[in-house]
């Protein structure tokens, strides 16, 4: 996928971007470390249970990755 130039945002210490899966507003730097947007919830840290005591399902599961393509 290629971004387009309304898909980047800037903050007051960092750049964000939509996740164009779910939407959710991520920072550049958390998708070069984790590889996920801040929609993601990994069931290894999520506290929330249904009433069933089940862990919930991630919200967003897209894994997502930068890459920087140069062209003259």
């Amino acid at each position: 996928m290629i971004i387009e130039p309304d898909a980047l945002h800037e903050g007051e210490d960092e750049l964000f971007l939509d996740c164009p899966q779910c939407g959710s507003t991520t920072t550049i730097s958390r998708i070069l470390n984790k590889g996920r947007c801040s929609g993601y919830l990994d069931a290894k840290e999520a506290e929330s249970t249904t009433e069933d005591e089940q862990l919930l399902d991630p919200i967003c599961t897209a894994k997502l990755s930068l890459e920087l393509v140069w062209t003259s």
